[in-house]
């Protein structure tokens, strides 16, 4: 499968085999991260049981939503205006210096804003004790780990995403044994301290080496600059668009838990493990599809956006058939060996979540194309109005299906329905997109 995903990037005529290799350790970062995650997920089911893993993954999906509506997301700003302040007046290293520097002061505030509405839910008796302890914790995971997506935009700005992929790989090793740790010494209240811990630590050393890579790549930063026009309203739209994208695990679960209970929420993480998989597996290609469709955009070469586009597309699609054929008939024995037999039950809906992703992943364009051809509020709307519906989609497994089991498989279904739906929409807004900008 990897085979094919690199074929992915030699028809799009990348130069060389650098960027095979960075292709290849963002993947493998990607992978052993997500492996990582459900390690720590697998051995913290089996521990502290279905009701506490639940409070434990509720709480990280609540914080998780917080932060999607708090932090302003600033990579997508930062690797567009960058090289721009860069040639206009050569202050590029003060410009990311400045937006690296709002992004730890917004999420640190983010984060003490958590704290004190965790404080007051545990004041007026909306949360117990070891429900308050965990949210807070989570909160504390989260404001570190706000400023991570800038830190990480240095890489690309200096052509370093290999190393970023190493540093990432290292940090994930690190946040997993600290939370296992915790875990095995202190109960999940001490996991979530242990990932706390690790996320702290995590964004020092992103955000020294981010530093140190831009002032190398790009020169020393100077005082005084001034925001690129356009900066705000770009990062406004594309960083609620990212924000959108990335709350639909979040928000599901934190739906699960106010509309089911801790079993949903457990039953729905687990299920969603494969899918999780096969989306790192798959996403380096957007990020390596940025660049291209950038420049492409800007020299109006409409021919090589729709090349790479149809490629991207036919080739992700056969990897997400290769993938699903695969993992259909071994999911339910694979989730019973890793999380217990009492779990097998959530193999339909992770096969149908893992179609939702495969299905997603061949339009992988989709997520950079409109940020490449300076519409964001493309992505935006599109993204806002499935984030909702998915959402709707929970609330009405809630009420009309019994047992979490049930509840999930009903979940899956209208998911994969509109994923179908989702990528004949992009289809049509692909047209609509080349025909604005020419």
């Amino acid at each position: 499968m990897t085979a094919l995903l690199e074929r992915v990037i030699h028809h799009m005529r990348s130069p060389g085999t650098r960027h095979l290799r960075t292709f290849t350790s963002l993947t493998a970062t990607g992978q052993g991260e997500a492996v990582l995650s459900m390690v720590s997920l697998a051995v913290l089911i089996r521990l502290a049981g279905t009701e506490q893993s639940g409070q434990v993954i509720f709480a990280q999906a609540l914080s998780g939503v917080w932060f999607l509506l708090l932090d302003p997301r600033l990579e997508d700003a930062a690797q567009r205006f960058v090289p721009i302040e860069q040639q206009r007046s050569g202050q590029g290293s003060a410009l990311f210096t400045r937006l690296l520097r709002w992004d730890v002061a917004i999420g640190a505030a983010a984060g003490c804003l958590g704290l004190l509405a965790v404080l007051a839910a545990w004041l007026l008796g909306l949360a117990g004790n070891g429900l308050a302890l965990m949210l807070a914790l989570a909160a504390v995971s989260g404001g570190a780990a706000a400023s991570t997506g800038a830190a990480g935009a240095a890489f690309a700005l200096a052509d370093r995403l290999r190393d970023l992929g190493i540093v990432r790989l290292r940090c994930a090793v690190l946040s997993s044994a600290l939370s296992l740790g915790g875990l095995f010494t202190g109960g999940p209240a001490a996991y979530l301290a242990g990932q706390a811990v690790g996320a702290v630590v995590t964004a020092v050393v992103l955000g020294r080496l981010s530093l140190r890579a831009v002032l190398t790549h790009v020169g020393p930063a100077v005082t005084g600059v001034r925001l690129p026009a356009g900066l705000v309203a770009f990062t406004a739209k594309a960083s609620a668009g990212t924000s959108v994208a990335a709350a639909s695990e979040s928000g599901v679960l934190a739906l699960a838990g106010v509309l089911g209970d801790p079993a949903l929420v457990t039953i729905l993480k687990i299920a969603s493990a494969p899918s999780r998989l096969y989306t790192t597996l798959i996403s380096p290609v957007a990020s390596m599809l940025y660049p291209r469709l950038a420049q492409a955009a800007a020299t109006g070469d409409r021919g090589l956006i729709r090349r790479d586009v149809v490629r991207a597309t036919l080739l992700l699609a056969a990897v997400g058939t290769v993938a699903l054929t695969v993992a259909a008939p071994i999911t339910d024995d694979v989730l019973g060996l890793v999380y217990g037999a009492q779990y097998t039950g959530a193999g339909g809906t992770a096969v149908l979540l893992l179609g939702v992703a495969c299905v997603k992943g061949s339009m992988s364009w989709s997520k950079v194309l409109p940020l490449a051809l300076g519409r964001p509020g493309w992505r935006l709307t599109y993204l806002a109005a499935e984030g909702a519906l998915l959402l709707g989609l929970l609330s009405a497994a809630c009420w009309t299906a019994t047992g979490a089991v049930q509840i999930s498989l009903a979940f899956g279904w209208g998911s994969l329905a509109l994923a179908v739906a989702g990528s004949g929409c992009w289809v049509v807004l692909l047209r609509k997109l080349a025909a604005a900008e020419e």
